[in-house]
Formats: structure tokens, C-alpha cells, sequence
């Protein structure tokens, strides 16, 4: 059987007028009053396939931001053994400052204490009533320590080196404070580049799961959606394969149940079975094929959507026929010359055709559900 176009009638143009708000609008789960004609279950199962292809496009957004989200958490990390690193640059600046604070603070105590010194010795000198010693009073730039070094070149080996020491002192002091100004700025600056990398890797981040967050719920509320509109549609084909079984159970005991919806214009024949009567029939065929239960519901499933279990459905869109829907439905004279009249023949027919090309009921299930209009 080739791929080909199931039949809606009108309610594919009702199906083809939906817009994306009206995907989004609650889904409606009490039946219609009365029992649901052809077109309303094809109108509901079109809904479902519509929100189903809505909540997969949406749980496509919903994992390419959830890749996007891992990416800028990976992003982050990075951001973060970044931000660590910076962190350590700045302590060891740090560290450098309070080194060059701390010498700088020896080298002044020291220069401090070199002149104290060489204030002592010059006091020694003035008792001893040393002539060099106007030298180190006099100048009007006495009070300058350089001044006073270069006055006192002529005073003794012992007096000059003090003050040659006590001038290096203060010079080193002035150079260590310049260096610990120098490193400040330094560690400033590692500090801020360093909160900036995780600032900017947090709020990236944060942006990330808000779109994650807003996505999931989206989605939770489609899918709620869509399990409302699956549950109406499969209570509508319940409803519809019941009433057509008592239609037909009716006309058989000369009831006069009514003429029926199927399209097909074959007489019944002693193999027509009644929907039940056909679900019984194809239940006892699953062993055969090797196929548990679960198997047997996805084909109740799969051929409710075909052709509500009535022998002769017909599709006057496409000529489709019977249970399984056979293009064309002579396809279904390989299993028997009563392919017209009798569910068993259509069922083995159509049972064979599932296990070639789908493997299983719910493999062909699951293929019929992912196209709109459904077709297997």
C-alpha cells in the first residue's frame, strides 16, 4: 500500500482554517450531544495531530534553549575559573603591596634612625669643640638632610658614612612607597576585571533559565492541552464505532437500525462482522504474528482512525476500502476472493500488510499519528 491521503470530507477544510490561537485555546472534552458523525471524529483527530505538531515544535525550541542554557553554563564556569584566577592576581598584588608598604616602612624607620645618628655624633663633635661643625649648623638649606651631607664631607670617615646611609634610607623609603602606590593600581584593576567576568557570566545565565523556565511551561500547557484533545477524540471514535456496531446489529435483526455512514456499496456477506465482532476476530490473530496485548490496542487505535472497524468504509477521496483502508481495496484479493464482504479477509490482509512494512500495530500507530492528514 502506498503513502496516500485519508478522508476528511468537511472536516478538512474545517481542519485547515485552525490558526495558532485557536491551538492555544483549552481544548473542549465533552462530546456533542448525540452520536458523532464521521466527520466530527476526523475533525477531532485532526485537532489532536494539530496540537501534537504544536507541542513538538515547541519541545524543539525547548531543547535548542536548553542546549543554549548548558553552553552558558558552560560559559560560566569558564567565566568563574577566570574570575578565580583574577581573584589570585589580585591577593598576590595584594601580597606585593603590603611587601612594599612594609619595606617602605623599614627604609623610613631606618633613614629615621640614620639621623638620629648623625645628630648624635653631630652634638659629640660641638662638645668636643670640632671646627667642621659650622659646616653642618651653617647655609640657609641646613635643615636639608642632601645639604647637610655635602657640608659634612669634610667631617671625619665615621660622621659621613652615617649620613651617606641615613640619605640612601630616605631615598629607598621614597622609592618602595612609589612602587606600593604603583602596585595599588595594579591590584585595582585585576580586582574590577575580575568582577566584571562574573558579573557579565552570571547575568547570561540567569537569562538563559528565565527562557528555559518560560519554555517548560509553555510546553506543560500545551501538552495538557493535548491529552484533552486526545482523550475527546478517542472518546468520539469509541462513541462512533459503538453507535455503527448498533446500527449494524439492528439492521441485521430487521430493526430497522438505519442506514449507516460507510461509504462502500457491497452487500453484507456472512463474513461482515460487526466492529466488535472484527476487534474480536483480530484480537485472536495477534499470536500469530507474535504480538502481545499491547500491540492489539494500538491496532484498535490505528484502525479506529482508518475506518471505525467497518468492512465496508470507503474513502471517496482516494477509493481507499475496508478495515485497514487497502489502496486500491482489490490489494486485499491476495488474502481471499471475499475481500469485499468479509472482515476476517480484510483483517489477515491487513494484519500482513502491518507486519511488512511497520513490524508491529503500535510501529504503524505511531507513523499514522505523526502526519496531518493521517495516513499509514
Amino acid at each position: 500500500m502506498r503513502a496516500r491521503k485519508r478522508w476528511f470530507g468537511a472536516a478538512s477544510a474545517a481542519a485547515a482554517a485552525l490558526t495558532v490561537g485557536a491551538l492555544l485555546a483549552p481544548a473542549a472534552s465533552a462530546l456533542p450531544g448525540g452520536d458523532p458523525t464521521w466527520a466530527e471524529v476526523q475533525h477531532a483527530k485532526h485537532d489532536a495531530a494539530a496540537k501534537a505538531a504544536e507541542v513538538k515544535r515547541i519541545e524543539g525550541v525547548l531543547a535548542s534553549l536548553e542546549s543554549t542554557a548548558a553552553a552558558l553554563g558552560a560559559a560560566a564556569i569558564k567565566a568563574e575559573a577566570a574570575y578565580q584566577a583574577a581573584e589570585t592576581q589580585v591577593k598576590a598584588a595584594q601580597k606585593a603591596l603590603a611587601s612594599l608598604q612594609q619595606q617602605a616602612a623599614a627604609a623610613e624607620a631606618k633613614a629615621t634612625a640614620a639621623r638620629r645618628t648623625a645628630g648624635s655624633v653631630a652634638t659629640q663633635l660641638y662638645r668636643s669643640g670640632d671646627p667642621t661643625l659650622s659646616v653642618w649648623l651653617s647655609g640657609t638649606h641646613s635643615g636639608s638632610l642632601l645639604y647637610r651631607l655635602g657640608a659634612l664631607s669634610q667631617i671625619g670617615d665615621s660622621s659621613a658614612a652615617l649620613l651617606r646611609q641615613a640619605v640612601a634610607d630616605e631615598r629607598t623609603a621614597t622609592a618602595l612607597g612609589d612602587q606600593a602606590k604603583a602596585q595599588a593600581v595594579i591590584r585595582d584593576r585585576l580586582a574590577a576585571t575580575a568582577r566584571h567576568l562574573s558579573d557579565r557570566a552570571k547575568a547570561a545565565q540567569a537569562a538563559a533559565d528565565r527562557q528555559v523556565a518560560a519554555t517548560r511551561a509553555r510546553t506543560a500547557t500545551l501538552q495538557a492541552q493535548l491529552r484533552s484533545l486526545q482523550a475527546t477524540s478517542s472518546a468520539l471514535q469509541a462513541s462512533y464505532a459503538a453507535a455503527q456496531a448498533a446500527k449494524a446489529a439492528a439492521a441485521a435483526a430487521g430493526n430497522g437500525g438505519g442506514a449507516d455512514e460507510s461509504l462502500g456499496s457491497a452487500s453484507a456477506g456472512p463474513g461482515s462482522l460487526s466492529p466488535a465482532g472484527a476487534q474480536s476476530y483480530a484480537q485472536g490473530r495477534m499470536a500469530a504474528y507474535g504480538w502481545d496485548s499491547s500491540q492489539f490496542d494500538c491496532l484498535v487505535r490505528l484502525w479506529n482512525i482508518e475506518s471505525g472497524w467497518e468492512w465496508d468504509a470507503y474513502n471517496t477521496s482516494s477509493g481507499a476500502y475496508g478495515i485497514p483502508q487497502a489502496l486500491p481495496g482489490d490489494k486485499m484479493a491476495s488474502a481471499g476472493g471475499d475481500w469485499r464482504t468479509s472482515s476476517a479477509t480484510q483483517i489477515d490482509w491487513g494484519l500482513g500488510y502491518i507486519q511488512g512494512r511497520y513490524g508491529s500495530p503500535c510501529g504503524a500507530l505511531s507513523f499514522e499519528t505523526s502526519h496531518v492528514p493521517y495516513w499509514y
